[in-house]
């Protein structure tokens, strides 16, 4: 996981320390994302959106950009942005080692925060948005990689020892 920590300065990042009771799950709603990139637009001065998350993943790589136990602004509603922590997942190139690689990450920060499967949630749990599109919309599913399939792989993922979580991700 590399470690690129918003500017403390950073309108996007709203800080505190929040215990963490869920996951929620994103896609980025952009084919041609990539984890970088996706980095990059929460630091680009033209980015208007008040949006942020913990982490995103490709299908090389994992960002974070806040600590597990700061708020990120990625559900609509403060319960989910204050107690959740946000995976984005991007839609470009290996569709199924993105997601697979969320999956592993999802596994290992529930056994960090003591969270249950239950609460690994989709964004439109929080407020009907339709997100994570890739894995509820059957217009952006490719393969059968859908939410059943996310949620058995972190399933299987959560049994593994850590340290073989660690050296996939």
């Amino acid at each position: 996981i590399k470690r690129d920590f918003l500017s403390k300065k950073s309108r996007l990042r709203a800080g505190g320390n929040y215990e963490k009771k869920y996951i929620t799950i994103h896609s980025t709603s952009n084919e041609k994302s990539t984890a970088e990139n996706e980095r990059a637009w929460l630091d680009n001065k033209s980015n208007t959106r008040n949006a942020s998350w913990h982490y995103v993943v490709d299908e090389k790589e994992i960002i974070q950009a806040l600590p597990d136990e700061e708020e990120a602004w990625h559900c609509g509603i403060t319960e989910g942005n204050r107690h959740s922590i946000s995976i984005e997942i991007c839609e470009s190139e290996n569709r199924k080692a993105a997601v697979e690689k969320a999956a592993l990450l999802a596994a290992e920060k529930m056994r960090e925060h003591g969270i249950e499967i239950e609460n690994i949630k989709q964004h439109f749990e929080w407020n009907g948005k339709n997100c994570p599109r890739i894995l509820r919309d059957s217009k952006y599913i490719k393969e059968g990689i859908d939410w059943k399939y996310f949620i058995g792989k972190v399933k299987e993922y959560s049994l593994e020892k850590k340290e073989v979580i660690y050296k996939r991700l």
